[in-house]
């Protein structure tokens, strides 16, 4: 059998790129260390981009989380202190306070006057009573 021979393929190509990588990172940090601080200052833009990670970071805080947080504070107001404070809590001790001051009008302490509304009770009672058909 001959000598077989090494050909490059796209299935050794990762290896290979991997493996330049190494040699160039290497001969770019331990033995010129001075290309790599070339380079940046050369391409000072796009090292910028690239640091900032194309600002997705920022774009995301902004659009995505900054929305996030106005929906948030939407649904505070609305929900929270307009709806379930201001008309469930608010509205019902509001309510109780109106219905206790018409109450309060009945509320004399006097056994006639308790008395005299049992009878109107019972009177307009009757009446619905014999005129429900």
């Amino acid at each position: 059998m001959g000598r077989q021979q090494w050909v490059c393929t796209p299935y050794n190509a990762p290896f290979i790129l991997a493996l330049a990588g190494v040699v160039v990172s290497w001969f770019f940090y331990m033995k010129r260390p001075d290309i790599p601080a070339a380079i940046q200052r050369r391409f000072s833009a796009i090292n910028t981009l690239l640091e900032n990670k194309y600002y997705f970071d920022k774009i995301n805080d902004i659009v995505f989380a900054g929305g996030s947080r106005l929906l948030g504070k939407m649904l505070w107001r609305g929900g929270d202190v307009g709806f379930i404070d201001g008309v469930m809590v608010n509205g019902s001790v509001k309510l109780v306070g109106w219905i206790s001051s018409i109450t309060r009008l009945f509320q004399t302490g006097y056994v006639y006057h308790y008395a005299f509304t049992m009878i109107i009770g019972v009177f307009v009672l009757m009446t619905l009573w014999i005129n429900r058909a």
